[in-house]
């Protein structure tokens, strides 16, 4: 028998051991490559954030209370927050530099039969960035099933509801009711909070004609074509009187300190993986290398040479850290959607998670095989048969 062979094979001599072990190593494994990636997710989502948000404004209606965008009841006609502010945010003199505007019209849905039912449907031009109430950032809402809004639903009845919104009040029917008018619903989005979940986006056209509310908006966004001239186009829209101006930055400081808080936690859970894992796996290698001394001794009697020792343990420590890895791949699979949603942040099976999986498992394969190298290269016939005899 090979020293390879034997390697492979000496785990399993105790057979509930190595199972345990196994187990051990499948859990820790899977679930250290899935905090990595959590860790970096968090990063990358916060440098994203970061880097969009730097040339967004938000406009609302003057003395509006929190994200909500209305500022007092007017009479239709007399609206101070319309479609007329887009008109001076197109004449202010530094216009150039906006490379988009966005308005947003927005109307409260409650149902009091359903949890959480409190909603909005959101009225936008399609291809405007899906900003729903709640999110804990200006990134996009992420399409989770069918389509978003093109350019041409611009007059159509179609919509785009929230996960939490589908699963309570969409059933398994493709059409919802507003104003009494039959709206297709064309996609799902979430943004893993259920506030903000449950939401209704669509076409402003389409909106005006179900809820009637004149040249009303809720909101105004507006991105500049350049980070340095930001402050300057601040400081025209701050003239505009019937709107208040909320810069970016100020508005996701919340979820900046949420995102970094998040993605430290899976790094100190991540190393405390890690830890465990390495312990395991030396932890067994010492032992077995233990409890085989004498085999040790009589192999190298017989003519066993270093090398073959050195094998020998070496195919061990991969072997057992191979079938962790497979059983690690295993649990990511069901694992990494369930951590991504209670993470908030995107986490999948990938090649990402199966290097990472790799990875570990052959760190932990290297350092549970130091030992019993060093006692194979050091130990010698004769001492191996008298520390057993």
């Amino acid at each position: 028998m090979s020293a390879i062979t034997r390697g492979l094979t000496n785990p399993f001599r105790n057979k509930a051991r190595a199972i345990v072990v196994v187990a051990l190593l499948s859990l820790v494994t899977g679930f250290l490559a899935l905090l990595i990636q959590a860790t970096l997710a968090s990063r990358d989502q916060i440098a994203a954030m970061e880097g969009r948000v730097r040339t967004l404004i938000e406009l609302r209606e003057a003395g509006a209370f929190g994200t909500g965008g209305f500022g007092g009841d007017h009479p239709v006609g007399e609206e101070h927050f319309s479609t007329d502010t887009l008109d001076a945010v197109a004449r202010i003199p530094h216009a150039r530099h906006l490379a988009r505007v966005d308005e947003y019209v927005y109307q409260p849905e409650v149902d009091a039969s359903k949890k959480n039912a409190y909603a909005m449907v959101i009225g936008l031009h399609p291809g405007a960035a899906l900003r729903a109430i709640g999110e804990v950032d200006y990134e996009n809402a992420r399409i989770a099933t069918g389509r978003n809004l093109t350019p041409g639903d611009a007059d159509a009845n179609v919509a785009i509801v929230g996960r939490l919104y589908a699963e309570q009040r969409l059933g398994s029917g493709k059409r919802i009711v507003l104003g009494g008018r039959p709206f297709e619903v064309v996609g799902t989005y979430t943004t893993t909070n259920d506030f903000g979940d449950n939401h209704v986006f669509i076409p402003i056209n389409a909106f005006r004609v179900v809820f009637d509310p004149g040249k009303k908006l809720s909101k105004i966004f507006v991105t500049v074509d350049n980070v340095a001239n930001v402050e300057r186009v601040v400081e025209d829209l701050k003239k505009i009187a019937e709107a208040d101006v909320v810069t970016a930055p100020e508005a996701v400081s919340t979820a900046r300190t949420t995102l970094g808080t998040l993605a430290v936690s899976s790094a100190y859970a991540a190393m405390l993986l890690f830890a465990i894992g390495a312990v395991v796996m030396v932890f067994i290698m010492v032992l077995s290398t233990r409890e085989r001394i004498r085999e040790i001794g009589t192999l190298k009697a017989i003519g066993a040479s270093n090398r073959e020792i050195v094998l020998q343990f070496l195919s061990e420590a991969f072997g057992m850290s191979a079938l962790g890895a497979a059983g690690a791949l295993l649990l990511a699979l069901p694992a990494a959607p369930l951590l991504s949603r209670v993470l908030g942040v995107p986490i999948a099976l990938d090649a990402n998670v199966v290097l990472l999986v790799l990875a570990g498992s052959t760190i932990f394969a290297a350092l549970g095989s130091l030992y019993p190298v060093f006692r194979g290269l050091r130990a010698s016939p004769v001492d191996a048969m008298r520390r057993t005899a």
